[in-house]
């Protein structure tokens, strides 16, 4: 059943691109609401496995749509200083999801009523209707109305989500000449262009990344969860060892948000992945034991809860962010549909093989799993320090900028920008210039 919804996230994924270039965000997310709203309904009156099946595809064709226009939309719209927060949001929300999806479908299994499953999955429409109802008061995304020729509404745009201050001090107008001058007026280009000697390098960082995130386990953390607990001996406490898992994964997503514009998301990766590899090497090492002690089965259970949790603290929100702002601006949506949908296509690996590692009849390897797993993390952490840039503070205009340079991924965070691109950008140069002629005015 999660294999065949992955299809649905796929297809979603690879359509999203073109539909956000042609009509914006907004209305992406007006389309995206009613799939789901369909996808809902559609579940709700079942009466065969079939037309539940439809449902469940729409349910997850909805969701490949949303986490790339969510993603997108904030990258182009936050400051360059809040924006690893901001798209790092989308962790945080998957994962109280399940948190409270865990919750709930635990207490509904228990109806022996239709009302128990029809609630379950009909209660999947509510997000979709509240976001309908918000969508009026949300801007289209300033960057997509200048590749529209739309200068007035996307000034218009700017000022209702910049402060105060950048609206009196005319930061907003000059915002908008940056990103005019820049590559958002230019024609989208064509998916080949991904592949381009220019553009390569940047898929690739999407590809990769979004690849990871699945290899080092986050689909089997969120989905397998329960099942782990139960193939190591505690089935009786496997709910509630989930939810706690999940619990903590909540916080830990949290306290990822509130680092990447403070520690960079390069550093928070490298040390994400490496930290993993030891708790899963760990529950790999603990579960090798012939003869298990209560205290080998306990630090399986707190090595799998930290890993979950540093995982949702940084390379899970990372592969988002880091997919929404490294493409060009005539490729952003593409760069990040087709790292959504390899995404989807690695956590189809991911899903269909996990039950067949994990137990009989296939490879039963248990907790020894987490080997496998931990070697993903440990090539992410080489990845990471090889091949990841340092993309923090910088405007989209200035990453533009940063690859331009070539530089190696090590040196990323030295580079010195010349281009500006959002006011973030035009405060800091604006900044600069004052402490420059203060300078000389000390000198005379």
């Amino acid at each position: 059943m999660i294999s065949l919804a992955l299809i649905g996230k796929f297809l979603g994924a690879m359509v999203v691109g073109p539909i956000i270039e042609r009509v914006g965000h907004r209305s992406a997310m007006i389309v995206t609401c009613v799939v789901q709203i369909i996808g809902a309904v559609v579940q709700v009156t079942s009466h065969s496995s079939a037309q539940f099946i439809v449902g469940r595809i729409l349910i997850y064709l909805a969701v490949g749509l949303v986490e790339n226009v969510v993603p997108t939309y904030e990258s182009e719209i936050c400051p360059a200083g809040l924006r690893g927060f901001c798209v790092g949001s989308i962790q945080l929300f998957l994962t109280f999801g399940s948190l409270v999806a865990g919750i709930a479908n635990e207490y509904l299994s228990k109806w022996t009523t239709d009302g128990g499953w029809m609630i379950a999955t009909g209660v999947q429409g509510l997000p979709a209707v509240i976001i309908l109802l918000g969508l009026p008061f949300t801007p289209n995304s300033p960057r997509w109305l200048i590749s529209k020729n739309k200068r007035s509404e996307a000034l218009e745009a700017l000022r209702l989500i910049r402060n105060k201050e950048a609206n009196e001090s005319g930061l907003c107008e000059l915002e908008i000449v940056a990103l005019e001058n820049s590559d958002n007026r230019s024609e989208k280009a064509p998916w080949s262009a991904l592949f381009s000697r220019a553009n390569r390098r940047r898929t690739w960082i999407a590809l990769a990344i979004m690849a990871l995130q699945q290899l080092t386990g986050v689909t089997f953390s969120s989905s397998y969860g329960p099942t782990f607990y139960k193939k190591v001996g505690l089935g009786d406490k496997a709910f509630t060892y989930a939810a706690i898992n999940n619990g903590v994964s909540v916080v830990t997503a949290m306290i990822g948000m509130a680092l990447f514009d403070t520690f960079g998301r390069r550093d928070l990766t490298f040390h994400g992945c490496w930290v993993q590899t030891v708790f899963l090497c760990l529950i790999g090492g603990l579960g090798s034991k012939t003869h298990r002690t209560t205290g080998d089965t306990n630090g399986m259970v707190a090595s799998f809860i930290l890993y979950a949790a540093v995982l949702h603290a940084t390379l899970g929100p990372a592969a988002y962010i880091t997919a929404a702002e490294v493409g060009t601006a005539t490729l952003r949506e593409k760069t990040m549909a087709i790292s959504t949908a390899f995404n989807v296509v690695v956590g189809f690996v991911v899903v269909y093989t996990t039950p067949y590692l994990l137990s009989t009849p296939g490879a039963n390897l248990g907790a020894k799993l987490g080997y496998v797993w931990g070697g993903f993390a440990g090539v992410g952490a080489i990845w990471v320090w090889f091949f990841m840039p340092e993309l923090k503070g910088r405007s989209l205009e200035e990453v533009d900028e940063l690859f331009e340079a070539k530089l190696p991924a090590w040196r990323s965070s030295k580079f010195i920008s010349t281009r500006l691109g959002d006011a973030d950008a035009i405060e800091k140069q604006r900044a600069t210039e004052v402490e420059q002629v203060e300078d000389v005015e000390k000198l005379e």
